[in-house]
């Protein structure tokens, strides 16, 4: 029977998805990783019982198994392919050998080129004070371009079609160009010099030897994921910054919540699935928007090396457990079989957690609407949290009671740190 286990964070991001994926991968035996969303924006860090880590941004998260997970990129993902070179790199130092070869990417899939980053930058610049909080990678960017110009978007399929690749790059670098011009005035004039320099010299022909040449060589182009038995969907980000169901403008441009990983399930054939939904024990928010129950307190208290301080999202904040958050993104993502708690650890003296605002629930819209977004967005930054003390204990108790049950406790970075608490999968007839 092949089964699959669905991962989709419930926060802003940063809920311990690497973490988890790695330890599911050693404790089911996982032969696969699909990454369902997101692109090299994503930051799943794994840490081993010695002391190596790693940062999977686009790799699985069980590719540092004692038997690597293969991974496959599914059409929803965007790609950077020189990025995938230096993260190969990494864990072919940690003793991943051929890790290029472990991977097979759809050819959908968009290319986050060096003219999309460009774009993606200045445009952050130019919001001044007003900034989304992008990560800067140019994966929005690729989104809003194939929105706009269909066929013309960089896709991973022409990554083995140099002429057509070297074509597409050229118009989208002249697009680029254009695009840029009424963003120049409302950018700090130096970093935006920088930004410009460091691609003005890219020809669309050198963009396209740079981006065709990194990783693509090893890495197999297929519309097929590889062979299973168990595959672990890992999703990017949280589904509180999800283009839809976020609080707009403050969001990604992808769908984070479940839906493609649904779509996968199909495409894969899995005949038995089980849904997490992961957490911290408390919610952290790198990047710019609200964050209800944020606490300076805390987030001085817990340090997260693996989140550092970057120029485009800034430092990482921390806030108590808010369940009125979570209760949201659970409403939006559709229907659970289990809760992962990540850093039960660091749940200490002073602990607290949030189970109501003074100004209501957050109440979903029926149908994908920015508009209502909007307002969410204007209540959640007005609310006024109502905080309880909490201990690891009541933490558990909270999510079990609200949600659904927790079924993985994570006390610590590393696999031996987590416990399977027993996960449920519901049997599903493969279409025909």
């Amino acid at each position: 029977m092949r089964r699959a286990v669905i991962t989709v964070g419930l926060g802003f991001g940063d809920e311990g998805k690497g973490a988890t994926v790695d330890f599911l991968a050693r404790d089911l035996g996982a032969d696969l990783v699909v990454r369902y969303c997101g692109g090299s924006q994503a930051g799943h860090n794994v840490e081993l019982p010695d002391g190596r880590r790693h940062t999977f941004s686009q790799f699985g998260a069980g590719t540092l198994a004692p038997s690597p997970a293969k991974t496959y990129l599914g059409p929803a993902c965007v790609v950077d392919p020189p990025a995938m070179l230096r993260e190969a790199r990494h864990l072919a130092e940690l003793g991943v050998r051929d890790p290029l070869r472990l991977v097979t990417v759809h050819p959908d899939c968009l290319v986050a080129t060096p003219w999309l980053r460009l774009l993606n930058r200045a445009r952050e610049l130019a919001r001044g004070d007003a900034r989304h909080g992008s990560c800067g990678q140019g994966v929005g960017e690729a989104r809003s371009y194939w929105l706009r110009h269909g066929r013309d978007a960089v896709t991973a399929g022409d990554l083995r079609a140099p002429d057509t690749l070297a074509a597409k790059l050229e118009l989208q670098r002249q697009r680029v160009l254009l695009e840029l011009q009424p963003l120049v005035e409302s950018c700090d004039p130096e970093p935006l010099r920088e930004l410009v320099c460091g691609a003005a010299e890219l020809s669309g022909t050198d963009a396209a030897r740079e981006v065709a040449e990194s990783a693509f060589r090893e890495v197999t182009v297929s519309p097929d994921a590889p062979p299973h038995r168990t595959a672990i969907l890992e999703g990017a980000q949280g589904v509180l910054l999800d283009e839809y169901r976020g609080f707009h403008p403050f969001t990604t441009w992808s769908t984070v919540t479940a839906h493609h990983a649904w779509e996968m399930v199909e495409r894969l054939g899995s005949e038995a699935v089980c849904v997490l939904g992961l957490t911290r024990a408390y919610h952290t928010r790198h990047g710019a928007g609200p964050l209800p129950t944020h606490s300076a307190e805390l987030t001085a208290k817990l340090p997260d090396p693996g989140n550092p301080w970057n120029a485009w999202q800034g430092a990482l904040r921390c806030g108590w457990l808010d369940l009125v958050l979570l209760r949201y993104a659970v409403g939006v993502t559709g229907p659970l079989d289990g809760i992962v708690v990540n850093h039960l650890d660091h749940v200490g003296a002073g602990f607290r957690l949030c189970d109501s605002y003074e100004g209501g629930e957050l109440v979903p819209s029926a149908f994908p609407d920015l508009a209502w977004q909007a307002r969410l967005t204007a209540q959640v930054q007005g609310a006024r949290p109502v905080l309880t003390p909490a201990g690891p204990d009541d933490v558990v108790r909270a999510l079990g009671s609200v949600m659904a049950p927790v079924v993985i406790r994570g006390s610590g970075p590393t696999h031996r740190d987590r416990q399977n608490l027993g996960l449920t999968f519901r049997k599903r007839r493969a279409s025909t």
